[in-house]
């Protein structure tokens, strides 16, 4: 037996000898014909001063162990010869493009199941083959150790009986084909090119006189249906269909009516069960182009129907990727095409459609109250007739329309608004649908994040479990909305104080892989990047945050505030304060954006205190609590993490007697007109603010000492 300490790079090299001595012999003599001495003497591997001497019949079998081992061997040398200068695979644009990647990889290994049939018979016979040794009853061979090479893995498959020969070149073009559709686990391309690469020889070399082409698509669709289908989901085989019935209607030139209704297919499967962003854009925008040259011929109220909701999912899309610019142009587009519909009843619903969707875009470009004007006025058309129970289509606008307006809240700094809307549509899904629909789940999410506004982290997260235990039941798991969960949890473990979880959650997660960002939202994976640097600075690894933030595009706010965070935790602060100024510049520009422009300030103050300049961060600090009120809450999260910074400066500056009232409005345990205090118990600021008035001697409000009335 080899023992385990002599698998090693050496031992990889002469199994390669090995293999191509094996190779040679086989491919002229007959199975039974080749002695081991035969490829001992073939074998040419330098040895203690000599070049290139014959080794022994011994010594081969020591190395093998079995004939098995060396027909593997052998075939695996000779593919790698054939396939040498084979050129890298390009990525699929499409699934069917990713199985017919896969198809030219199986019809090059028929290619050369043909040019080496003589060959590949050989290793046929071989590779069922049993040594008397292991016939013997009281044989208790146990398997050899073999090295981690390529053809250390092709002789322990040769020992078991298997052939993995052509694994390795259909590994990388399986690894690259499943990246149209998923983001495999570790280990999973290799297992299903060891899987597919022993089909492949037994179909090969038993059916020797079959069409290659057609033995080739024959395997590469069973790949899809046993291996990629399980990855995915089903949705990749309705995909796959949808894609060749459009193909097909590309191909048999067919109107233009016909290849839009398979367009508009592809697109549905896409948008409704895929995770796939990116391809559905492109889709999207190949239909609005051909509908924009349809419906100009005679503006048939069907095409501009279909045109109308096609440009209105475009811009969805593109919302979701991370484009809004591009995408308000698309929403407005679909509302222009709105207004020339016929009918006055639906006009009016499509447009209050564009228009929600309008005002999402307004809010993600950093204009919140904008967008929660328009929002208003499409819940002022949508509120009418809409049945008190029940789920009628006219109720499920209405509630996505409330929905949006929670975000809108919560961005223009209104949290206490957002809380109670929050709470209503959750309210009013739980009695209409139950509380285990997925739309109920989204519900939850929507009053996760208004609570976390709220600075109410821990009742946040409680609720995020529950809607992302019930979103895993429905939603695939690399798509937007799972991996959406995942960074709003790790945003709340952040703001609850615990930095570890968040970088547990986003370091395991798709969402921070480069395939997340490339097919399905280059937004959703730079807020992860955001919250994952945030979240090491404040593990004590901020050289880490940089070089995480410096992978993302440059301009966007949030970076930029979390690269000023890394470089004051690292004392630079000259460059933090260069960078909060920029930052500043832009927002004096956008006007609404009232959370960001006080997080911006709140980090100014502090790079001031941090440079020694304590005008300035009084001024900047007498800038955030003008915003109270006015622009924020008063008693908004970041307007308090102000006031317990100004706190401790006046601690700092002997000016004690301002602390408490400074304090007062993070200690005060009154409810607010969401029925809860302004920080709740667990919030890092509260328990800040209680330590500073405890160092002080300033009296601290108690926490509601409740008492079940059971036991009294």
């Amino acid at each position: 037996m080899i023992q385990p300490e002599v698998s090693s790079p050496a031992q990889e090299r002469r199994l390669a000898a090995i293999a191509a001595a094996s190779a040679t012999a086989f491919r002229h003599s007959a199975y039974h014909q080749v002695r081991a001495e035969d490829v001992a003497e073939l074998v040419r591997l330098p040895r203690k001063g000599t070049r290139g001497k014959a080794r022994s019949a011994v010594w081969l079998y020591n190395e093998v162990r079995s004939r098995r081992v060396l027909v593997a061997l052998a075939l695996k040398h000779a593919f790698e010869e054939f396939a040498a200068d084979d050129p890298e695979p390009s990525p699929p644009e499409t699934v069917t493009d990713a199985e017919t990647l896969v198809a030219a990889a199986l019809h090059r290994i028929a290619a050369f199941s043909q040019a080496e049939r003589f060959l590949v018979g050989q290793v046929r016979l071989g590779i069922g083959d049993i040594s008397t040794s292991e016939k013997r009853p009281a044989s208790q061979q146990s398997s050899p150790a073999w090295p981690d090479g390529p053809y250390g893995q092709a002789a322990e498959s040769g020992w078991e009986g298997r052939v993995t020969a052509y694994a390795q070149h259909l590994a990388a073009r399986i690894e690259t084909a499943v990246s149209a559709v998923a983001v495999p686990p570790e280990g999973w391309a290799r297992r299903s090119a060891e899987r597919l690469s022993e089909l492949a020889f037994r179909a090969l070399a038993d059916d020797a006189d079959a069409a290659m082409e057609r033995q080739a698509e024959a395997l590469a669709a069973y790949w899809f249906e046993r291996d990629v289908v399980p990855l995915a989901g089903q949705w990749a085989s309705r995909l796959r269909t949808a894609e060749r019935a459009a193909a097909l209607a590309v191909h048999d030139h067919a109107g233009p009516r016909i290849k839009a209704a398979a367009l508009e297919q592809v697109l549905r499967i896409l948008i409704d069960g895929t995770p796939l962003t990116a391809r559905a854009i492109r889709v999207a925008a190949e239909l609005a182009q051909l509908l924009e040259s349809t419906a100009g011929r005679g503006d048939s109220v069907g095409d501009l129907r279909l045109l109308c909701d096609v440009e209105s999912r475009h811009g969805l899309l593109l919302l979701r990727l991370g484009d809004p610019a591009e995408a308000l142009s698309r929403l407005e587009r679909s509302r222009e095409v709105a207004v020339k519909l016929p009918d006055v009843e639906e006009a009016e619903s499509y447009i209050a459609r564009a228009e929600h969707n309008i005002a999402d875009a307004l809010i993600a470009m950093g204009r919140p109250v904008e967008g929660a004007a328009l929002l208003q006025k499409v819940e002022a058309a949508r509120a009418s007739d809409v049945p008190a129970e029940g789920v009628s289509p006219r109720w499920r606008r209405l509630t996505l329309t409330r929905q949006a307006a929670v975000r809108a809240a919560i961005r223009s700094g209104r949290v206490v608004r957002g809380v109670l809307l929050a709470e209503e549509v959750l309210r009013d899904r739980v009695k209409r649908l139950g509380p285990g629909n997925v739309n109920t789940a989204s519900a939850r999410v929507a009053l996760a994040e208004a609570l976390l506004a709220a600075g109410d982290p821990i009742h946040a997260r409680r609720h995020l479990l529950e809607a992302m235990s019930c979103r895993a039941q429905h939603l695939p798991a690399s798509g937007y909305w799972r991996q959406y969960d995942n960074v709003r949890l790790a945003e709340t473990d952040l703001t609850a104080g615990f930095p570890a979880l968040a970088v547990n959650t986003l370091a395991e997660s798709v969402v921070s892989t480069p395939w997340f960002r490339q097919w399905v939202s280059r937004r959703l994976s730079e807020e992860a990047a955001i919250v994952h640097a945030q979240a090491l600075t404040a593990c004590g690894s901020a050289e880490a945050a940089l070089g995480l933030l410096d992978r993302l595009s440059p301009g966007d706010r949030a970076a930029s505030r979390a690269r000023a965070e890394a470089l004051l935790s690292l004392g630079r602060a000259d460059e933090a304060a260069a960078v909060l100024e920029s930052v500043a510049e832009i927002e004096r520009k956008l006007g609404d954006d009232f959370p960001a422009q006080a997080h911006t300030l709140l980090l100014a103050a502090r790079t001031a205190d941090a440079r020694g300049r304590a005008a300035d961060s009084e001024s900047l600090a007498a800038a955030l609590e003008a915003m109270a009120g006015a622009e924020l809450d008063p008693q908004h999260p970041s307007v308090l993490a102000g006031r317990l910074a100004t706190a401790a400066r006046r601690v700092q500056a002997g000016l004690v007697g301002e602390v408490p009232d400074l304090l007062g409005p993070l200690l005060s345990r009154t409810p607010l007109d969401h029925a809860r205090p302004a920080l709740a118990e667990g919030h890092p600021l509260l328990t800040e603010a209680r330590a500073l008035a405890a160092r002080l001697g300033t009296p601290v409000p108690a926490a509601t000492a409740d008492q079940l009335w059971e036991d009294i």
